[in-house]
């Protein structure tokens, strides 16, 4: 279950970087500060960071291979 768990934090890392990525893109496009986006993300992050020192123990954000 923690094997899953971890995969599925990964999942969201991953997820949100490519939100940021996607994000930054169109602000830049559109000429709109980023201070908005820049405030979801870090709120993302920290969402992800708090469920894993919930779950495992330790606030990160990525699990490493080895550690599965």
């Amino acid at each position: 279950m923690k094997i899953l768990l971890k995969k599925c934090a990964n999942t969201l890392t991953i997820a949100t970087s490519i939100f940021l990525a996607i994000g930054l893109g169109y602000m830049f496009v559109k000429n709109q500060p980023i201070s908005d986006l820049i405030s979801e993300i870090s709120f993302c992050y920290l969402a992800i960071a708090v469920f894993n020192y919930i779950t495992f123990g330790t606030a990160t954000l990525w699990h490493q291979k080895s550690s599965s």
